[in-house]
């Protein structure tokens, strides 16, 4: 769950208010469930006899720009598309809460993507120097002019220091992490699942507005559209 806040974050690039922000806050589906976690995360579900609908509200602040996660389950016998244009973000009043198209994020993937590269090639290079060392020294004293020769130990690598590091632990991590999850366009196949992060903009109209509007969120399988209603709550 703690990633799921973490990536909702960070493609929404928000950061916590001081006077105040909105947040979705999802009713419980008439043909479905609510789940709610920790933090003001919220899972609603829908099921059809040929369709499985999840959307998730991650609870993170939504400012310039917010996110709710939406999967599928195709449970039919036909393949359908499924991507950002399959879903609607739609304001009482009207208003539509516009995607962010996915090109936007990929500059930011590919320049992530090279600084990720470069560390761990920098990564194995130095692991590899550590091992050779080892290797070199064999546990024997090191003399150094001038100096007290100290004992090095001996360093048989690990099946950690043989391994790169792991990619949680490399620069832009968070990031391309939610990157990688962004919902983008795919056909779902029958008894297959498709689902990603929705991106979307905040008008400046409705930032200035600073009060609570009912919220609907309109999901396209095929030829079923599936209605989520809730609230775009300020606090």
């Amino acid at each position: 769950m703690n990633r799921l806040l973490t990536a909702a974050a960070a493609l929404a690039m928000a950061s916590p208010a001081l006077a105040g922000s909105y947040r979705i806050v999802l009713d419980r589906p008439a043909n479905g469930r609510l789940i709610a976690g920790h933090a003001g995360l919220q899972a609603a579900d829908e099921r059809t006899p040929t369709m499985f609908v999840r959307v998730i509200a991650p609870g993170n602040p939504v400012e310039q720009r917010g996110t709710v996660r939406v999967m599928v389950m195709n449970l039919g016998d036909r393949t359908f598309t499924f991507g950002p244009d399959q879903v609607t973000l739609r304001l009482g009043d009207g208003t539509v809460l516009k995607p962010v198209p996915v090109d936007q994020y990929e500059k930011r993937r590919v320049v992530a993507e090279d600084v990720q590269n470069r560390a761990r090639t920098l990564d194995m290079r130095n692991r590899a120097n550590l091992s050779a060392l080892a290797g070199q020294t064999g546990g024997a004293s090191v003399p150094v002019a001038g100096v007290q020769t100290m004992s090095t130990p001996d360093v048989a690598p690990t099946s950690g220091q043989e391994s790169t590091s792991e990619d949680s632990q490399l620069p832009h991590a968070e990031v391309l992490n939610a990157i990688y999850q962004l919902l983008v366009p795919l056909d779902v196949e029958p008894q297959h699942a498709w689902g990603g992060y929705y991106v979307f903009d905040v008008p400046k109209d409705v930032q200035r507005r600073k009060v609570d509007q009912p919220l609907s969120i309109i999901v396209r399988t095929g030829s079923e559209d599936h209605v989520f209603s809730g609230i775009l709550r300020w606090k």
